[in-house]
């Protein structure tokens, strides 16, 4: 740093040094910092009564006495109070190692004492002028950032002219410092174009078209002139290339930058845009970014914003670790590069927000430098806003100036060798994102950018009069998106900074430590279940026996070795014991995120195969342990996790490789749980463990309440009625009860007396819903076996009973398909599909349900303009509504929230309808294929009549669903670890709906009513 600034010395953090840089789980620093607190207040009470001494006071001792005065103070320490008590009573506990879940953890105290000092003057960091310190401050931070991550941040040497000079700052985020790298990237790409319009004929530089030339991308250092260059050639200038634009033309030619800036801005992408640029040359195939498919939700948004179009942030598949696959992303490059289609960037991921995954950027670098001497050039970005502060556990303090482009010798550190020397070739990529605010342990908001060429910021420079008014010091506000921003963010990170240290002594020791707490979690989420255990969990990242494709016996062999040698060992223990320590930085992710899921057995010992029921326990265990309800007190939760989902449709192979290892099946997305790794106190007296059980408590306890949803259950079952000629009963099914998963229609006989009172009550109600219900309780398969039994009949939700006893008898199945995850189609059809029965007098109609959540539809009675023989209605008919397309209305709303007349399921209402014959048996276990559909039987329209039943909600509620226990407030309730399954707290006995879908706007207000109570 500056000699004017803060000493830059180098600091050997060890376990006992690093207690002193945090408040402390337990408050155990509350002293110093309160100490340090008025430390802090004494200065600025000294700066503010030095600053010039002749003034008088503003606000006198007889000011103090007013009572006006003492009312507002007391009304501030009233409103203070209760807002604090508020804070204490519903906010998350970041500072314990208890909570391990988001990327939040407790601030170390510089980062607090660096906030709150700089924080009382307010400076505004967009201008020099408004923060002629803060600014500096924040130079110094952006200095340090790009030395630690492997850019030299100083004075060119000589010998060295080829390494640019890089520079960063700070923004408010890494999704703000990613649409800013995509901003630089797009202005990069055009800046070619832009200049050779300038160039043209009547242009302001067109006497520079005979004489400039520029080095050209695959010429192996050939020159060509600039005004000859084709569209393809001035796509691929180098960034080094771009970037030397503007300096050639002052040395050779005299032109001052504040000239060429006048002149570009009638022909540079900022004033023209790019749509102007693009169709002026001629692009027709829009230039991409290429990016992992698991990609932070800020790269679609910043393309959208920048003009790019997310539909051009361009997915490339990952491995089954959720890294890059780089065979993939060559074949992508190699596309383009036969097609001519360039490439604005290509992100490297270091450290995945969901898996903590880092790409193989060596990888990338290495394509980059094999794509250039073939003529394409791109620039290479690092998404490190959550790894980028793991650089500096490869950094050895003597040499931070960023001198050295590869590091060969990795330390002995918590990192995967791989990782590693993936973190080294940061120092190559041409821009990087880093978030402070996350492994830097600074307070929110504090984001970073930064450059390997510092001339890279240039392009995105927009000037106004106000804030370029001082002589002195840069003005940084003018390069990045934001405008105001707070000095405070760059005095915390520069505080932070100078005391810790960017080296592997200071912060590398500390995100060491955090990093072993990691991997003792991944020891416990590695080796918990056993073959006889009740339940499976399963780690993302495989254990290396398991990663080398070895034998079931070796797997095991290896999780046995993790139960005895390293989860009940000491961290002293551990540190003596070389091979467990191996394998320990074996475990887990590439940083400090763990994901793993959970699945369950039956009482047979038989492994549960149902994704949906797999994903609804691992729902209920995060749900135990998170808070999601601002009701919740959280201090009752005794750990914290977090979940995340691997979509199939990103995740791809990665994820169904891991439903197979998690033993499930079906398309659909997997639920699972995460862990992330930010305290370093989490290991102390191997306190992983405590936390560990607690998990495991949890995960049996919910266990217990998840195989309910797997087990027939002997119960009375509802059937809608339909004719009169011949009976039909259609099940009103829960689809997320697998013991009652099952569509079915049948035919059946009732007594003659409760067909003849049927049929006067259906004459006298013809818009009601008649429900057959069985009187002795038996389970759905019981009942469909064809024997006679009891049943009552009722109209639904009338709560009239209209024959109590009746004789059911002569079922037999017209459908009966298997509901469940495996009978699941991925996606939702585009045309409707419903089964279509009856007899040629009496046609019926039931949607087919081909993914959860649906809804139900049924109508009795329809009138169809086609014929139909009685024999193919007798065995059931597909009929697909071509006009009606499901996927647009998924999900439903609930049945009284749908639109009264304008619902296409209507009485009176006309369905176009194709009917096919049903290629599949009457009783069926498998998917409904629609493609497998041949020609139409016929067509027609069907005219909905009286007997309509629709309903999204009962076919969508768990008939076993126990709430989660939860507590509100601060009342003593029942604990949650412990609780019998079932037994929860009165406050918890909500459906589950209402944890997946509470109306916004009523929550929102339950929260400023109990807000407004709290403060008055």
């Amino acid at each position: 740093m500056s000699d004017n600034l803060i000493p830059d010395d180098v600091v050997n953090l060890d376990h006992d040094s690093i207690s002193a840089l945090f408040l402390g789980p337990k408050a155990e620093n509350f002293d110093l910092l309160k100490e340090l607190f008025g430390k802090v207040l004494d200065k600025q009470r000294n700066v503010r009564e030095n600053y010039h001494r002749e003034d008088n006071f503003f606000i006198t001792d007889d000011i103090k006495k007013t009572d006006s005065y003492n009312s507002m103070v007391a009304r501030v320490i009233d409103r203070l109070d209760k807002m604090t008590t508020l804070l204490n009573d519903h906010s998350v506990p970041f500072f314990s190692p208890r909570y391990s879940a988001h990327m939040c953890t407790d601030m170390s105290l510089p980062g607090i004492l660096g906030y709150l000092s700089t924080m009382i003057f307010n400076p505004n960091n967009v201008a020099f002028e408004a923060s002629p310190i803060t600014t500096v401050m924040e130079l110094e931070a952006g200095k340090d950032m790009c030395r630690m991550l492997g850019y030299n941040a100083d004075e060119i040497l000589p010998g060295e002219e080829e390494i640019p000079v890089g520079w960063g700052h700070i923004s408010c985020d890494g999704t703000i410092a990613n649409l800013e790298a995509i901003w630089a990237a797009r202005n990069l790409k055009f800046y070619p174009l832009a200049l050779r319009d300038a160039m043209a004929d009547g242009a302001p530089l067109h006497s520079l078209a005979d004489t400039f030339t520029v080095p050209v991308t695959g010429l192996k250092g050939q020159t060509k002139k600039f005004a000859d260059l084709e569209l393809w050639e001035l796509l691929n200038l180098t960034v080094q290339t771009v970037n030397d634009l503007p300096g050639r033309l002052y040395t050779e030619y005299g032109i001052s930058p504040t000239y060429l800036d006048g002149v570009m801005k009638d022909y540079n992408i900022q004033s023209v845009s790019k749509d102007a640029l693009e169709r002026r040359w001629g692009i027709k195939d829009p230039i991409q970014i290429l990016i992992t498919s698991t990609k932070h939700y800020s790269w679609p948004k910043g393309a959208a914003i920048a003009g790019i179009g997310s539909d051009n942030v361009f997915d490339i598949d990952i491995d089954d670790e959720a890294r890059i696959n780089v065979s993939i992303l060559r074949s992508e490059l190699e596309k383009r590069l036969e097609a001519k289609r360039a490439v604005y960037m290509v992100v490297a991921v270091i450290g995945s927000t969901e898996e903590g995954a880092v790409d193989p950027l060596g990888d990338i670098i290495a394509l980059r430098d094999e794509m250039e001497p073939r003529g394409m050039s791109f620039v290479v970005h690092a998404d490190a806003a959550w790894g980028g502060y793991f650089a500096s556990m490869i950094r050895d303090p003597s040499d931070m100036g960023g001198r050295k482009r590869r590091w060969e010798d990795v330390p002995s550190v918590h990192l995967r060798e791989e990782t590693a020397k993936n973190l080294a070739y940061l120092g190559e990529t041409d821009s990087i994102t880093i978030d402070p605010h996350k492994a830097g342990y600074i307070p929110y908001p504090a984001g970073g950018l930064c450059y390997r060429d510092g001339r890279q910021r240039y392009l995105l420079t927009w000037t106004a009069p106000y804030l370029n008014q001082s002589s002195e010091g840069e003005s940084i506000g003018v390069y990045g998106v934001e405008g105001s921003k707070p000095g405070a963010s760059a005095g915390a990170v520069f505080l932070a900074h100078s005391v810790i240290g960017l080296h592997s002594t200071g912060y590398g020791n500390l995100l060491g430590e955090a990093s072993f707490n990691c991997r003792r979690f991944a020891a416990h989420w590695s080796a918990m279940s056993t073959d006889k255990s009740g339940f499976v969990v399963v780690p993302f990242n495989p254990i290396p026996a398991e990663r080398k494709g070895g034998s079931e016996k070796d797997i095991e062999a290896q999780k046995d070795f993790i139960r005895k040698r390293i989860l009940p060992k000491t961290n002293q223990e551990l540190e003596q014991d070389t091979e467990a320590m191996d394998l320990l930085n074996q475990l887990g992710s590439d940083l400090n995120i763990n994901l793993f899921a959970c699945n369950f057995r039956d009482a047979d010992g038989n492994l549960n195969t149902d994704i949906e029921l797999a994903n609804h326990l691992n729902w209920r265990i995060f749900q135990r342990l998170s808070v999601t309800d601002f009701e919740e007190d959280p201090s009752t939760v005794p750990f914290y996790i977090t979940s995340t989902k691997l979509a199939q449709k990103d995740y791809k192979e990665c994820a169904t490789n891991f439903k197979k290892r998690l033993g499930v099946e079906g398309d659909q997305d997997v639920f699972v749980l995460r862990n992330v790794v930010m305290s370093p106190f989490a290991s102390a007296d191997n306190f992983v463990k405590k936390l560990a059980d607690i998990f495991k408590e949890v995960l049996v306890n919910e266990i217990g309440v998840v195989r309910q949803r797997a087990l027939p259950m002997s119960v009375s079952h509802n059937f809608l009625m339909q004719g009169t000629d011949k009976l039909y009963f259609v099940h009103m099914p829960s689809l997320y009860r697998n013991g009652e998963g099952y569509q079915t229609i049948f035919t059946a006989d009732i007594d003659d007396k409760a067909f003849e009172t049927y049929k006067r009550e259906k004459e006298a109600h013809p818009d009601a819903t008649f429900i057959l219900q069985n009187i002795h309780h038996m389970t759905l398969e019981q009942l469909l076996r064809g024997s006679p039994f009891k049943a009552s009949i009722s109209i639904w939700k009338h709560g009239k009973e209209i024959q109590s006893h009746v004789d059911v008898s002569n079922l037999k199945i017209v459908k009966q398909r298997t509901l469940r995850t495996a009978t699941y189609d991925a996606d939702y059809p585009h045309d409707m599909p419903f089964y279509l029965y009856g007899t040629p007098s009496e046609l019926h109609l039931d949607h087919i349900y081909l993914l959860a959540p649906n809804i139900q539809l049924t109508a009795g009675s329809v009138r169809f303009s086609s014929e139909l023989s009685a024999e193919e209605l007798a065995r059931g008919m597909i009929a697909v509504a071509t006009e009606v397309h499901e996927d647009w209305m998924q999900p439903f709303p609930k049945t009284n929230q749908l639109p009264k007349d304008e619902f296409f399921f209507r009485k009176g209402k006309t369905i176009r309808l194709s009917v096919y014959k049903d290629p599949y048996e009457a009783t069926y276990d498998g998917k409904i294929d629609l493609k497998k559909l041949a020609n139409p039987v016929t067509m027609g329209d069907a005219v909905l009549t009286a007997e309509i039943f629709v309903d999204s909600e009962e076919l969508n509620k768990d008939s076993t669903y126990q709430p989660i226990p939860f507590r509100k407030g601060r009342a003593p309730v029942q604990p949650r670890i412990g609780a019998p399954a079932g037994k929860a707290h009165k406050e918890g006995k909500a459906h589950k709906e209402e944890f997946l879908s509470f109306n916004d706007r009523e929550k929102a207000g339950r929260w400023f009513k109990h807000f407004n109570n709290a403060m008055s």
